[in-house]
C-alpha cells in the first residue's frame, strides 16, 4: 500500500503472497490430502518494501469420477498456507499473522498432446494479514486482505520410475486489496476499508515430484508479478490523499509431502 498526502508521505508495506496447486496423480478417484511449508519473498522494488518468511501447508485434492462438465472431468483442489511474515521497509515488523486460502478448480485431459497431462483451470485465493501495531520506526500498520481471480493452463509429463515434471502459468483475471487504514488512526479513522482494484498480473510455478507407495512427494518453484492498482483518493481534515497498492513480484518455494486416502 502506498499512500500521498500534501503535506506528507508515508509507505506501507504490502504482503502478496504466494500460493501454487500441488502437482498430484491426474483422474484420482480418491481423495489426497498433503501437509508441507513454503519459504517466500514478496517485494516492493519503488518503495523497498519486503515481506519474507516460513508458511506451513496443509492441502486436498479430489477427482471424483462422476463430476464432470459435458465431458470435460473436474479436479477439485483447496490449500491453506498460514504461519508469520517478517517485514522490512519503513522500519521493521517481525511475526505478522498471514493466513492464504485457495480453491481451484481443473480440467485434466491426456488426450490432447501425447505423453502430457493438460489441465486449464481457474481458481480463487484470498490473504488475510494482520499488521496491526507499529515498526522499529514508529510507522503504524493495518489489517489488510488480497482477493485474486486467476485462470491457469497446467502441463505434467511422467519420466522415469514414478517421476513427473509439472509446470502452470497463471493469469490474473481480477484483483482487489482491502486495507483497513482506520487500525492506523489520525486522519484515517474516519474511513471505512479502503479498496484498490488490481487488473494487471501473471504468474508461473515449475515443479517436480516423485510417487512411491501412496506418498507423494513434490517440490516447486513459484514467481507472481503484480502491476500497479487504480488509485483510490479521499480527503480527510482537508487534506487529500491518494492511494494505491505499487508493483509487486513474489518468488516461492514450495514442498508437500501427500498421502492418497484409500490407496
Amino acid at each position: 500500500m502506498h499512500i500521498q498526502s500534501s503535506f506528507f508521505r508515508r509507505a506501507y508495506g504490502a504482503l502478496c503472497f504466494s500460493i501454487s496447486v500441488l502437482a498430484l496423480p491426474a483422474l484420482a478417484d480418491s481423495p489426497t490430502v498433503g501437509i508441507g511449508f513454503s519459504k517466500y519473498a514478496y517485494r516492493e522494488p519503488s518503495l523497498g518494501v519486503a515481506h519474507d518468511g516460513w508458511l506451513g501447508i496443509a492441502n486436498a485434492k479430489w477427482a471424483p469420477d462422476n463430476l464432470r462438465i459435458k465431458n470435460w472431468p473436474l479436479t477439485l483442489s483447496g490449500q491453506a498456507t498460514f504461519g508469520y511474515a517478517d517485514y522490512t521497509g519503513s522500519g521493521t515488523m517481525a511475526n505478522q499473522p498471514t493466513s492464504i486460502y485457495q480453491l481451484q478448480v481443473e480440467s485434466p485431459h491426456t488426450e490432447w498432446v501425447k505423453g502430457y497431462q493438460i489441465s486449464p483451470g481457474i481458481g480463487y485465493r484470498y490473504l488475510y494479514n494482520d499488521a496491526r501495531g507499529t515498526t522499529s520506526t514508529n510507522y503504524g500498520g493495518y489489517r489488510r486482505t488480497s482477493e485474486y481471480l486467476f485462470a491457469s493452463l497446467g502441463v505434467e509429463r511422467p519420466f522415469g520410475e514414478k517421476w513427473r515434471a509439472t509446470a502452470q502459468g497463471y493469469y490474473l483475471l481480477s484483483g482487489r486489496q482491502t486495507s483497513n487504514l482506520f487500525d492506523v488512526g489520525g486522519d484515517y479513522a474516519s474511513q471505512g476499508p479502503l479498496q484498490n482494484t488490481q487488473r494487471h498480473g501473471f504468474g508461473w510455478k515449475a515443479g517436480i515430484c516423485k510417487t512411491y507407495q501412496a506418498l507423494d512427494f513434490c517440490s516447486s518453484y513459484e514467481y507472481w508479478q503484480i502491476g500497479a492498482s487504480d488509485n483510490y483518493t479521499f480527503v480527510s481534515n482537508g487534506s487529500r490523499y491518494t492511494v494505491y497498492e505499487p508493483t509487486n513480484n513474489t518468488k516461492s518455494f514450495q514442498f508437500t509431502v501427500n498421502y492418497k486416502l484409500h490407496e
